[in-house]
């Protein structure tokens, strides 16, 4: 897998603290990607002259049954500081698209009610369950070790890629071009947009029903262009993590909060809907309580 850039800033968050639903119970999963959020064509580039079956591991064309076998866990806890960084992408990533136990814990879950449409909240949980597996691969397994969704935080990825990829907003919210803030159109910076906010009025149609308008706090970005809009829900993320930690290594600036930061929230925004081979760019939000790491740096 070629690697592709990737890119990182601190930012201040704007958010607040919601309680987190559960999993377990499909007829109360709580939806965060913004029903704004267009992933159609994420929902049928995968099958567009492919061999793709459907969203979950197995139907998945290009990864071979012995890919998978080679990509078992069996429930070795991988200690960064004592491999190089290669041998612990190997351990962790033994290919591009295939994460160490993933397959084992989507179908131990079975995230998708319907593994060829799965909906915005089950892609949004299987995403968490996902990123708290990951942890579980260093040891990582007490409850305050597991990661959260974050409605602000998702919600301020998508706002971030509005404001980054369209001009949307630009007439009601003018601004220094190429700012974190933005406007974006034109401007080089990657991270275009990663501190923009609507006003409480313009956040609405985004939120939940009721739901507070986002305040400040504290967090990080992560910009990754590994993703590809014609790969299916179940590893289209793994990509983006995999091509992060193969460049940097566990103690990254982008595999960092993979690991230690409490809350999260994603976006994913094609580049090129025409394109069926197009980049989904993945921004991710970090905020909440940052963990110490346990391991120290060699």
């Amino acid at each position: 897998m070629k690697n592709l850039p990737i890119h990182l800033i601190l930012v201040t968050f704007l958010f607040v603290f919601p309680l987190q639903t559960s999993f377990g119970d499909a007829t109360k999963l709580e939806q965060f990607t913004p029903n704004l959020a267009k992933w159609e064509s994420f929902s049928s580039k995968p099958f567009v002259n492919s061999a793709n079956r459907a969203h979950d591991p197995d139907g998945v064309s290009w990864i071979s049954k012995n890919a998978w076998d080679a990509a078992k866990w069996d429930g070795s806890i991988y200690d960064p500081s004592k491999m190089t960084k290669a041998q612990f992408t190997t351990a962790i990533c033994p290919g591009g698209d295939t994460i160490r136990g993933i397959r084992e814990l989507f179908y131990k879950h079975k995230p998708f009610a319907d593994n060829k449409n799965p909906t915005k909240a089950e892609v949004d949980e299987w995403h968490r369950l996902a990123i708290n597996h990951l942890r579980s691969l260093v040891g990582y397994t007490d409850p305050d070790r597991f990661v959260q969704k974050d409605h602000c935080l998702f919600q301020r990825a998508l706002w971030g890629d509005e404001r980054k990829f369209t001009t949307k907003w630009d007439v009601t919210y003018p601004g220094k071009l190429g700012s974190a803030a933005g406007p974006c159109q034109g401007s080089k910076n990657a991270h275009c947009g990663a501190s923009f906010l609507p006003s409480p009025k313009d956040q609405a149609p985004y939120l939940p029903e009721n739901y507070p308008a986002c305040s400040a706090g504290q967090g990080s970005e992560g910009v990754f262009s590994a993703p590809k809009s014609n790969i299916p829900w179940s590893i289209k993320w793994s990509r983006a993590f995999c091509s992060a930690l193969a460049t940097e290594g566990f103690w990254g600036g982008h595999v960092g909060p993979w690991f230690h930061r409490e809350k999260f929230g994603f976006s994913f925004w094609d580049s090129d809907p025409k394109n069926n081979n197009s980049n989904a760019i993945l921004r991710a939000k970090w905020s909440g309580k940052l963990q110490p790491n346990m391991y120290k740096k060699p």
